[in-house]
C-alpha cells in the first residue's frame, strides 16, 4: 500500500490497484501510473485518477453504457487477454444538456495485467443520446482493482476511513 496525493484527497492504494498506461493518452504522454476510483453514488462511473499529476481525473464508463460496441483489438492488446472498454465521459455545459462520450478513443483496460490504453478508432459516430441504463456498478471484471470511496457531505478535509476505504469531499 502506498499513500497517494489525488483530487480527491489522500488516498492508501494496495499495488492490485494500479494500472499502467501502455497507450499514452494524447496530451498526458507523461503520466503512466493510475487508479480507478468509484464513488458509491455515483453508478456505474469510475474516475481513472493521475496517481503522478493529482489534478489530473478523466471521468469513465463501460462503453455499452452508451450503446457501444467495438468490434476490433487495439494493437496493445494481448492475443489471450481480454479488455474491458470505457469511454471517456463528456459532462455537459448546460443542465438540459445530455451527456456525451469520446467515442472515437475508448481506453481498453486489461485485468489480468493492470494495463490500459486509449484506442483510436474510425468506426463509431458521435452520439449525443441520452445513455441506456445497463446497471448501476462498475465492470465486474474490473472489481478487484478499483478503489471503492464513500462520499460525504462537502467537508474540508479528507479522512482515510477503515478496510482502505475513503471518506472524501465531493468534487
Amino acid at each position: 500500500m502506498s499513500m497517494q496525493a489525488t483530487r480527491f484527497g489522500p488516498l492508501d492504494i494496495d499495488d492490485e490497484q494500479i494500472w499502467t498506461c501502455v497507450a499514452p493518452l494524447p496530451g498526458f504522454e507523461d503520466l503512466r501510473r493510475f487508479a480507478l476510483l468509484h464513488m458509491a453514488d455515483q453508478g456505474p462511473f469510475l474516475w481513472l485518477q493521475s496517481l503522478e499529476e493529482p489534478l489530473i481525473s478523466f471521468l469513465l464508463v463501460e462503453a455499452r453504457h452508451f450503446a457501444l460496441d467495438y468490434t476490433g483489438r487495439p494493437s496493445f492488446l494481448k492475443a489471450e487477454e481480454n479488455g474491458v472498454t470505457l469511454v471517456m465521459v463528456i459532462l455537459p455545459r448546460e443542465t438540459e444538456e445530455g451527456l456525451q462520450a469520446n467515442v472515437l478513443a475508448p481506453l481498453c483496460f486489461q485485468p489480468e495485467s493492470r494495463q490500459f490504453g486509449q484506442w483510436i478508432v474510425d468506426t463509431q459516430e458521435s452520439s449525443t443520446v441520452t445513455p441506456p441504463v445497463h446497471g448501476n456498478t462498475p465492470p465486474l471484471a474490473l472489481a478487484g482493482h478499483i478503489l471503492h470511496l464513500i462520499t460525504q457531505p462537502l467537508n474540508p478535509s479528507s479522512q482515510i476511513a477503515p478496510a482502505g476505504q475513503v471518506t472524501a469531499g465531493a468534487a
